[in-house]
C-alpha cells in the first residue's frame, strides 16, 4: 500500500514537471539560448527605463529652472526699493552704491570666481603639486597658468571692446585739443565724451553679468543632478550672492545714463544667461559643467576686475572733496567686499 501511494505521488510530480517545462518551452518556442541577451528580448525593458528617465529629466528641468527663475525675480523686485536715479540730488547716494558695487565686483572676482576656477585644477593635479613641495631635490613641474591667462584675457578683451567702440563712434576726438575752441564748446565736448565713456562701461557690465549668470545656471543644474537637497542649498547660496550683486549692477547702469526702468529691464534680460546655463548643464548631465566653468569663470573675473578698476573707481575719485562722503564710499566698498567674504564661507 505504501509503495503504491509512493508510486502515484512520483507520477504526479513527473507529470507536473513535464507540463511546466512544456508550457515554458511553448511560450518561448522561438527562443534561442542567447535570446534573453538579445536586443529584441531587452527592448521592452529599455523602453520602460527610457520612460522613467524622461520623467526624471522632466522633474529635474522643472525644479532647476524654477529655482533659476526664482533667484532672478527676487533681486528684480528689490530694485523697486532702491531710491536712486540720474538726478544731481541723488548723486551722493548713487556714488555710495557704486562703491558698494566695486567692492562686490572685486570680492566676487577674487573670492568666488577665481577660487572656483582653481578647484578643478587642484583636484586634477593635487598629488603632483604636494609631491613637488615635499622634496626640494625634485624638479618643479611647469606652473599651470590657465586661470591667470583667463583673467588677463577677460581684462584685455573688455579693453579691446571699449576701444573698438570708441574708434567706430568718433572716440578719436581725444587726440584733438578742445582747448582751442570756446569754453562752452569745450565743456560740451568733454561732457559728451564722459557720458559716452560711462555708457560703454554699463553695457560691458551687462555682458559680464550675463556670463556670470550663465555660470550660476550651470551650478544650479549640476547641483540638482546631484540631489534635491544640494540643489536647494545651492539656490539659496546663489540668491544671497545675487542680491548685492544686482544692486551694484543697477547702480552702474543708472550711472551709465539709463533710466530706472531701462536699467531694471536690462538687468532682467541677463536672467536668460542663468536659464541657458541651467538647461545646458542638465542636458549635459553635469559632465561639461567643470570644463565650461573653468573657461568662463576666469574670463568673467577679468571682466569684473576691469569694470571695477577702470570704470567704477575712477568715477568715485572725481569730485570727491568731502571727507564725510569719502568715508561713506570707502565703507560701502568694504561692505561690498565683506558681503562676498560671508557668502564665500557658506559656498
Amino acid at each position: 500500500m505504501f509503495s503504491r501511494r509512493k508510486i502515484v505521488l512520483t507520477c504526479l510530480v513527473i507529470v507536473c514537471t513535464v507540463v511546466a517545462v512544456w508550457g515554458h518551452s511553448h511560450s518561448h518556442e522561438d527562443e534561442s539560448p542567447a535570446f534573453k541577451y538579445s536586443k529584441s528580448a531587452n527592448e521592452p525593458y529599455k523602453k520602460e527605463k527610457a520612460k522613467k528617465t524622461n520623467e526624471s529629466d522632466y522633474d529635474l528641468y522643472v525644479k532647476a529652472l524654477s529655482s533659476t527663475i526664482f533667484i532672478s525675480i527676487v533681486p528684480f523686485f528689490i530694485l523697486f526699493f532702491i531710491p536712486i536715479d540720474g538726478t544731481v540730488e541723488k548723486q551722493p547716494l548713487l556714488k555710495i552704491l557704486l562703491s558698494f558695487a566695486s567692492g562686490g565686483l572685486l570680492g566676487d572676482a577674487f573670492l568666488h570666481l577665481i577660487p572656483h576656477a582653481l578647484v578643478p585644477l587642484e583636484q586634477g593635479a593635487g598629488h603632483s603639486h604636494s609631491h613637488s613641495h615635499s622634496d626640494n631635490s625634485e624638479s618643479h613641474g611647469p606652473h599651470d597658468s590657465t586661470v591667470g591667462l583667463g583673467v588677463l584675457g577677460g581684462i584685455i578683451t573688455f579693453l579691446v571692446v571699449e576701444k573698438t567702440v570708441r574708434l567706430f563712434d568718433g572716440g578719436h576726438g581725444h587726440s584733438h585739443g578742445p582747448e582751442k575752441k570756446k569754453g562752452d564748446d569745450s565743456k560740451k565736448i568733454r561732457n559728451k565724451e564722459k557720458k559716452h565713456e560711462i555708457k560703454i562701461a554699463g553695457y560691458l557690465n551687462l555682458a559680464a553679468d550675463f556670463t556670470h549668470n550663465f555660470t550660476d545656471g550651470l551650478a544650479i543644474g549640476a547641483s540638482f543632478i546631484a540631489g534635491n537637497s544640494i540643489g536647494y542649498l545651492t539656490t539659496v547660496t546663489i540668491l544671497l550672492h545675487e542680491i548685492p550683486h544686482e544692486i551694484g549692477d543697477f547702480a552702474i547702469l543708472v550711472q551709465s545714463g539709463c533710466s530706472r526702468r531701462k536699467a531694471m529691464m536690462l538687468q532682467l534680460l541677463t536672467a536668460f544667461g542663468a536659464i541657458s546655463g541651467t538647461v545646458l548643464s542638465i542636458y549635459l548631465q553635469g559632465s561639461g559643467e567643470g570644463i565650461v566653468s573653468a573657461l568662463i569663470l576666469p574670463f568673467t573675473a577679468g571682466g569684473f576686475i576691469y569694470i571695477a578698476t577702470v570704470s567704477v573707481i575712477p568715477e568715485l575719485l572725481e569730485g570727491s572733496n568731502k571727507l564725510s562722503q569719502s568715508i561713506k564710499e570707502i565703507a560701502a566698498l568694504l561692505a561690498g567686499v565683506y558681503m562676498m567674504v560671508i557668502i564665500a564661507q557658506y559656498e
